[in-house]
């Protein structure tokens, strides 16, 4: 956060620093959006998660959207140890 950071109306949240698992989508129509996200949510429980030797902690999850009125993209971020 700088000085310009406009907070009024908002709680600051500090998040401790982490390793993190981030899933990216491939750009898709927003007309898929749910489709999209439960494909991520499916590669990081069911494919990644038990073959990559990491275990999923306790901490805060995030999903991040971002692009354009025709395309869009996410990030799906989850805080992660070596077993």
């Amino acid at each position: 956060m700088s000085s310009n950071s406009k907070t009024d109306g908002y709680t600051v949240v500090e998040i401790s620093a982490q390793t993190w698992a981030i899933f990216l989508s491939e750009r898709f129509t927003w007309d898929k959006v749910g489709e999209t996200i439960d494909n991520l949510y499916k590669r990081f429980y069911s494919e990644w998660l038990p073959t990559s030797g990491y275990e999923q902690v306790d901490g805060p999850d995030f999903e991040i959207y971002g692009g354009t009125t025709e395309l869009g993209y996410i990030e799906l971020w989850y805080p992660v140890k070596k077993k």
